[in-house]
C-alpha cells in the first residue's frame, strides 16, 4: 500500500521524542511551567485581594477625633460549654485575635466596648456564665485576654482530659487527607490531653526538653498507627526503631506520599499522551484498529428496523409491513422496538380467597356441552368475565373452538392480559340466567365473575352499592296490631305510628315512667358458703363538669325503679363504690359501679350462649335484608329479689342507693339476661304456634314466611319440633326453618306438617307414626334418607 502520509506530519513524528527518559524530562518541564503559571495567577489575585481590603479598611475609618468604624465582618462564635474541646477552643481564639488585629479593636476601642465585641463572639450559655459570675470576670479591669484565659480555665476544670485522649488515641487518617494535615490535627489534640501539666522533668527533676521527647513520641507512635495506605506504612516500619523518630517518620510518609502522587499523575499524562500519538497517526481513508469503532460501525450498517444488513433502499426491509409485539406500531420488529417494554401480565390477582366460602357454584353451558358445575369468584370491580384455559377444559370446550379476541384486557395494575379467545356461555343460578361472552386466559387464579354478572344472578341488588332496601308487606300482621303498607309511608309516619301504638315501650321525652320488668321470678344472687360481707367507704371524685349530669341521671333512675335510696340510718352489710366513664365517642358520662370485689364470690350459673359469629353463620347466603333487634336497657329489665338488692348498693356523693334490678359489672348479670331472654323468645314461639293450632291447620302450598309448622325429628321420626319459617326456595320445594333452640334447618315438604299443636298437652299431640300417616317415600329416599343442614 503506498505512503500518503505529508511531508509536514513526517516532521512532526520526527521531532516527537521517543526515548523514555526524554518524554519523561519533557513532561516534568511542561508541569513545572503549568505549576508556575498556577502560582502567578494565584499570587496576583492575593495581592488583589489585599489591596481592595487595605481600601475598604480606609473607606470605614472616620474623619472626627480618629474614630473609626468597624468593617462589617462576622464575629467568631465560640460553641456551648457542653460541644468545645481544648482543640476547638484553640481554633476559636487563634480566629477572634485575627479579628480583633484587622479591627483594630485593641487600639481604637474602650474596655467596654471590647467586652462587649467579646461577648458577641460567645454562645448564648457563656454569657449566662459571665453575667451570673461562675467565670469570675470583673468588668471594671479584666481585658479581652483576661477573660480568654478564664474562659480557658473554665474548660479544663470542667472537661475530663480522658475525653481528649480517647479521642487522640481514635484518630486515624482519612480518606484524601494529606500527611501533614493528619499530623497537625495529631498534634491539636495532643495539645489538649493535659500531658504538659507538671513543667517538672521526671527524668532529672528539672526543666528541660525531656517533656517534648515524650511528646514527639506520642505523636510518631499515633502517625504510625493511623496511617491510612498499608504500602507507606510498611516502608516506614522498615526503618529500625532506634532510628525511627517523629521527623524521619514524617519525611518518609511525605516522600512516599508524594512519589504516589507523582506516579498516578505520570501514568494519567502518558496515556493521554498515547491517545493524542494514535489520534495523530491516523489518517483519512486508514481502518480505525479500535473494537468500539467497529462495533459503532456495524451498529450503523444495520437496518434500524429489522436489524439485518442494512437496505440499499427502505422499500426492500422485510419489516415494513410487520407489527410489532412491544407498542403495537407498523414497520419495526419487537427487539428493534425503541419504545419501553410494556409489562405483560399472564395472572390477574383480584385478591387472596382463604376459604371456600367465598367462590359461588354457578352452573355454565358452553353451546351444546352439558351443563358443568363450576365456582366462579364474585369481583365487583371486574369489568368482563374471565375463566381460565384449565377450567373451560372441564366444562367441555377446547382452545381451538375459541373466537378470536380483539378487547385488551387489563388486570388490577394496569397490565396487559394475554387471552386466548373467548367463547359465548349461559350462567345459571337458582333459576336466574346470564348470557355472557366468556374471555379466556391462559393462567389465572380461576373464574371471575364481573359486577353485571354478579347482579344478574342475585349475588349483589341492582344498582349495588347504591341501594335503597325497602320493605313491603301484602297484608298487615295479625300479631302487632299494625295495619299500614310501608311502601306508601315515608319513615317519619312510620315512626309516628309506631310511638301511639306503643306508648308503654315509646313514653315521651318529657315523661319518665318506670321501667316494665322481664316477666318471670325475680333474680338471686348465690354466694360462696364462708362468704364475708364487702364495704367500700371511700366515694370516687367525679369531675365537676358532670357532677350535676350524673345527679340528673341518677334520680332518672331512681323515678324508673332501677335504684332506690337507702332509708336514713340504716347501716349497709355490702358497700361498693360508684365509677363515672365517659361514653365511648362522647364525652357524656357513663354511671357504673366497680363490682369487681364481689364478683369471686359469686355462683356464676354459667348459661350456654352462642357468639354472634355463629349466629351470622348460621344466615343462608342471598339474604339481602336483615333486623337487629336490642333490648332497651336488658338487664335493667330482670328484676332482683330483696336479699340480692341489699348486696348491690353503692355510694355516691349524693347519699347510697341499692339496685332493685339486675346491673352491669356483676359476673352473673349476663348469664341470667341471655338465659330468661331465650326462653321469652321460645315461649312466644309456642305460643304462636298454640294460636295457630286453635285457628285450625292449612295446606302446605298455603305456607308463607313467618308461618309456624311441625318438623319432623332427623333420629327419633317424631314430629315434636316447633319452627318459623324464614325462606321459601322456588316452588316450594324447600324451606329453611328456625327452631326453638335457634338451631337452622333446611327441609322439603314431607318433612314439615303446618301449624304445630301446643307444647305441653301430650294428649293432643299424636306423635305416633300410626296417627301421624307419613308421606311414602321412594327406594332412593330409603337408601339416603335427608338429614339436618345446619
Amino acid at each position: 500500500m503506498p505512503n500518503t502520509r505529508s511531508e509536514g506530519a513526517m516532521k512532526e513524528e520526527d521531532q516527537t521524542p521517543t526515548d523514555p527518559v526524554q518524554l519523561m524530562m519533557a513532561m516534568m518541564k511542561e508541569m513545572k511551567e503549568e505549576a508556575k503559571k498556577r502560582e502567578d495567577q494565584l499570587m496576583r489575585q492575593l495581592q488583589e485581594q489585599a489591596q481592595y481590603f487595605a481600601a475598604a479598611l480606609q473607606r470605614n475609618r472616620g474623619n472626627a477625633g480618629g474614630s473609626t468604624k468597624s468593617k462589617k465582618m462576622d464575629v467568631p462564635v465560640l460553641k456551648c460549654p457542653e460541644d468545645i474541646n481544648l482543640a476547638d477552643f484553640r481554633d476559636w481564639q487563634q480566629r477572634f485575635a485575627d479579628y480583633t488585629e484587622v479591627q483594630k479593636i485593641m487600639e481604637e476601642c474602650t474596655l467596654s466596648g471590647r467586652q462587649s465585641l467579646l461577648r458577641s463572639g460567645l454562645d448564648p450559655a457563656w454569657t449566662k456564665l459571665w453575667s451570673t459570675g461562675i467565670l469570675e470576670i470583673d468588668d471594671r479591669k479584666d481585658d479581652i485576654n483576661d477573660i480568654i484565659k478564664k474562659i480557658l480555665h473554665y474548660i479544663r476544670e470542667h472537661r475530663n482530659p480522658l475525653l481528649d485522649r480517647k479521642e487522640f488515641l481514635e484518630r486515624n487518617q482519612h480518606a484524601g487527607e494529606s500527611i501533614d494535615v493528619y499530623y497537625s490535627a495529631l498534634k491539636s489534640i495532643d495539645e489538649s490531653c493535659g500531658y504538659d501539666v507538671n513543667p517538672t522533668c521526671k527524668v532529672c527533676d528539672d526543666a528541660c526538653g525531656h517533656g517534648d521527647e515524650l511528646q514527639q513520641e506520642r505523636l510518631r507512635d499515633r502517625l504510625i498507627c493511623g496511617l491510612k495506605d498499608q504500602a507507606i506504612q510498611q516502608k516506614v516500619l522498615a526503618i529500625p526503631f532506634k532510628d525511627l523518630t517523629l521527623k524521619k517518620a514524617l519525611e518518609v510518609c511525605r516522600v512516599e506520599a508524594a512519589s504516589k502522587e507523582t506516579q498516578a499523575s505520570l501514568n494519567k499524562s502518558e496515556r493521554q499522551v498515547n491517545r493524542l500519538k494514535e489520534r495523530s497517526s491516523y489518517k483519512k481513508g486508514k481502518i480505525d484498529n479500535n473494537p468500539l469503532s467497529k462495533s459503532a460501525q456495524k451498529a450503523d450498517e444495520r437496518c434500524s428496523n429489522c436489524g439485518r444488513k442494512k437496505h440499499q433502499k427502505p422499500d426492500q426491509c422485510w419489516a415494513r409491513d410487520k407489527d410489532c409485539n412491544n407498542c403495537g406500531k407498523t414497520g419495526h420488529l419487537k427487539h428493534m422496538c425503541r419504545s419501553e417494554p410494556k409489562k405483560e401480565v399472564n395472572r390477574m390477582t383480584i385478591g387472596q380467597v382463604k376459604t371456600s366460602d367465598d367462590l359461588v357454584k354457578i352452573t355454565a353451558k358452553i353451546g351444546n356441552a352439558d351443563h358443568q358445575e363450576v365456582e366462579w369468584l364474585p369481583d365487583t370491580g371486574a369489568e368482563c368475565d374471565v375463566i381460565t384455559a384449565d377450567c373451560l377444559k372441564k366444562v367441555g370446550t377446547k382452545v381451538k373452538d375459541l373466537r378470536k379476541d380483539k378487547a385488551e384486557l387489563c388486570g388490577p395494575d394496569q397490565g396487559r392480559l394475554k387471552s386466548l379467545g373467548k367463547v359465548t356461555a349461559t350462567l345459571e343460578r337458582e333459576g336466574m340466567k346470564y348470557k355472557t361472552e366468556l374471555h379466556v386466559l391462559e393462567k389465572g387464579t380461576g373464574p371471575i365473575l364481573s359486577k353485571a354478572g354478579c347482579i344478574a344472578l342475585g349475588l349483589i341488588p341492582t344498582g349495588w352499592p347504591h341501594v335503597v332496601n325497602k320493605l313491603s308487606l301484602s297484608s298487615p300482621d295479625e300479631g302487632n296490631g299494625v295495619d299500614m303498607l310501608l311502601k306508601s309511608q315515608s319513615a317519619a309516619s312510620i315512626r309516628e305510628q309506631l310511638f301511639q301504638e306503643f306508648p308503654e315501650v315509646f313514653p315521651p321525652d318529657d315523661e319518665v315512667l318506670p321501667l316494665k320488668p322481664m316477666k318471670g321470678p325475680p333474680m338471686k344472687i348465690e354466694l360462696l358458703p364462708g362468704t364475708s360481707p364487702i364495704r367500700r367507704y371511700r366515694c370516687n371524685t367525679i369531675p365537676l363538669h358532670w357532677q350535676d349530669k350524673v345527679k340528673a341521671h341518677l334520680e332518672t333512675m331512681v323515678q324508673k325503679q332501677i335504684i332506690e335510696r337507702v332509708p336514713q340510718g340504716e347501716a349497709p352489710e355490702w358497700l361498693f363504690s360508684m365509677v363515672v366513664v365517659p361514653k365511648a365517642g362522647t364525652d357524656e358520662p357513663r354511671v357504673t359501679v366497680d363490682f369487681s370485689p364481689l364478683n369471686p364470690f359469686v355462683k356464676r350459673p354459667m348459661y350456654p350462649c352462642r357468639v354472634p359469629a355463629e349466629e351470622v353463620a348460621q344466615i343462608p347466603p342471598g339474604m339481602t335484608h336483615f333486623t337487629v333487634l336490642d333490648g332497651r336497657h336488658g338487664y335493667w329489665q330482670v328484676l332482683l329479689d330483696k336479699p340480692s338488692s341489699k348486696i348491690m348498693t353503692f355510694n355516691t356523693p349524693w347519699g347510697m342507693f341499692r339496685y332493685l334490678r339486675n346491673a352491669m359489672g356483676l359476673i352473673s348479670a349476663g348469664d341470667e339476661f341471655n338465659r330468661r331472654s331465650d326462653d321469652a323468645i321460645a315461649v312466644s314461639l309456642r305460643a304462636k304456634a298454640k294460636a295457630a293450632y286453635d285457628v285450625g291447620s292449612k295446606e302446605l302450598s298455603e305456607l308463607k314466611v313467618g308461618d309456624i309448622v311441625r318438623v319432623q325429628h332427623g333420629l327419633t321420626k317424631k314430629w315434636n319440633l316447633i319452627a318459623e319459617v324464614l325462606e321459601i326456595r322456588p316452588r316450594g320445594r324447600s324451606y329453611l326453618v328456625k327452631t326453638e333452640s335457634g338451631r337452622l334447618y333446611w327441609r322439603n315438604r314431607r318433612y314439615l306438617k303446618l301449624y304445630a299443636p301446643p307444647i305441653g298437652v301430650a294428649k293432643d299431640i299424636p306423635e305416633s307414626q300410626e296417627e301421624v300417616k307419613q308421606p311414602r317415600r321412594s327406594k332412593r329416599q330409603k337408601k339416603a334418607p335427608v338429614r339436618f343442614q345446619p
